[in-house]
């Protein structure tokens, strides 16, 4: 994938300890086993290191990492994105 990925997954190994053979494109947020209080602190880690805010609508349990992907690079790209 890219470089958004390559810092999602990062994130994922290293603050929240997730193995590393369960980070994959098509993995949900759920599956990853984070809770409501996890999220929060991925979406603010996230804008911290990429400069963008990712915002809930765009993380919820069932959104998968490629779908967190798109929506971010959008973001960095400046164009609108809208609910999925």
């Amino acid at each position: 994938m890219n470089d958004t990925y390559a810092v999602i997954h990062s994130i994922l190994t290293t603050t929240f300890r997730v193995p590393d053979h369960e980070v994959g494109p098509q993995a949900t947020l759920e599956q990853l086993q984070l809770d409501s209080l996890a999220l929060a602190e991925f979406a603010l880690i996230l804008e911290e290191r990429i400069g963008v805010k990712l915002d809930s609508a765009h993380a919820t349990r069932l959104t998968t990492l490629a779908e967190v992907t798109e929506h971010l690079d959008a973001l960095r790209r400046g164009e609108a994105v809208g609910a999925p």
